[in-house]
C-alpha cells in the first residue's frame, strides 16, 4: 500500500471516529481523490467516477453497504437490504479500486 494509501486510510479511520454516519467520509475521499465527485444523498455517500456510481451507507459502527451503479444512482438497492455489506478495511479498498477503475 502506497503512503498515500496510508494516509487516506487513517484519515478515513478518523472521519469514522467522529460517528457522524458515512457522510464524515465525504471530505476524506474528495480529499484524496480529486478525481472523483462525491456528494450526500441523505444519509449516504454518492461517489461518482465517469459514468459509474459508488453508494456508500454506514450501517454500523464498523459495517457499511456499498453498491455500484453504472446509470442514474439510486438508493433503492440499499434502502432494501441490497449491496454488498463491509468492513471498513473492504470499504476503504472498494473506494480505491473505485477511483482507479
Amino acid at each position: 500500500m502506497s503512503a498515500d494509501r496510508n494516509a487516506f486510510k487513517d484519515e478515513v479511520l478518523g472521519c469514522l471516529g467522529k460517528d457522524e454516519g458515512v457522510v464524515a467520509l465525504q471530505t476524506c475521499v474528495a480529499g484524496h481523490f480529486p478525481d472523483l465527485e462525491v456528494y450526500r444523498e441523505n444519509d449516504d455517500l454518492v461517489i461518482k467516477h465517469g459514468g459509474r456510481f459508488l453508494i456508500v451507507r454506514r450501517t454500523g459502527a464498523d459495517h457499511f453497504r456499498t453498491e455500484i451503479y453504472v446509470e442514474a444512482p439510486s438508493t433503492n438497492e440499499v434502502d432494501f437490504g441490497g449491496g454488498i455489506e463491509r468492513d471498513v478495511d473492504s470499504m476503504f479498498d472498494e473506494i480505491a479500486a473505485f477511483a482507479e477503475g
